[in-house]
């Protein structure tokens, strides 16, 4: 069953589909983490982009390079759209329900899970880590909460923030967020290797959107053992 971080996910980009990616596609930050992790990946192969929205750039990108590309997103506008443009197979799905075939070398999580709970982004993560071959890389892009966030809003671990009213297309939009750090020591957490951490500012190209502080991860499972759930652990 879907949750309302989810739903809220799909009635706000299912509304923009083709504007936000006009927005945000040539944004040279998250296309040098996908050229980074495209050169840490074998040749063809098979990776899961998570939260595709139209599947530009970084489908796109993965495909152009030789991959065998699984997109899923919860917004139909914004897959027909990939479907159309990016070779690879797209879905429509909501992250929270979904249940990839098999082991993937790569999975990417950019920037598709902002208006999710902790508690869902928690199990998700865990879901799509646990999914990766030995060696494969785990890349995911944030607005990371620190430059946002007063230290009196976040959890009492001080590593996120869910419904946190940040600027997203000209108005305050419920997100989630975690610091930085807090991101790092999740991915750790699980047994996860970190290969890169970067942080940039980037200006949209639409007139409503504000530069937005961006974060790009990419870990590396390191070997075939059992990973482990992430910490914090959410409120059961």
């Amino acid at each position: 069953m879907s949750t309302p971080g989810a739903q809220a996910g799909l009635e706000t980009f299912d509304a923009l589909h083709i504007e936000y990616e006009n927005a945000y596609k040539d944004n040279p930050y998250k296309k040098a983490c996908i050229e980074r992790a495209i050169s840490m990946l074998p040749a063809h192969s098979r990776v899961l982009d998570v939260g595709c929205g139209t599947g530009v750039p970084v489908s796109e990108m993965l495909s152009n390079a030789g991959m065998e590309v699984t997109g899923t997103d919860i917004s139909p506008k914004m897959v027909k759209l990939a479907q159309d443009r990016v070779k690879g197979d797209f879905k429509v799905a909501d992250m929270l329900t979904f249940e990839p075939e098999g082991k993937f070398a790569g999975v990417f999580i950019i920037f598709a899970h902002l208006q999710l709970s902790y508690a869902d982004f928690h199990a998700a993560a865990y879901k799509f880590a646990c999914i990766l071959e030995p060696g494969g890389l785990f890349v995911i892009g944030e607005m990371p909460a620190d430059k946002y966030v007063k230290n009196s809003d976040y959890d009492e671990t001080k590593s996120w923030v869910e419904n946190y009213p940040a600027p997203f297309w000209g108005e305050l939009l419920p997100t989630f967020m975690m610091s930085a750090e807090g991101l790092l020591e999740f991915l750790r957490s699980m047994g996860l290797e970190i290969v890169s951490s970067e942080i940039d500012m980037f200006q949209p190209k639409n007139e409503k959107c504000a530069p937005e502080e961006q974060q790009y991860v990419i870990a590396r499972r390191k070997g075939d053992r059992p990973l482990s759930e992430p910490l914090p652990l959410p409120k059961r």
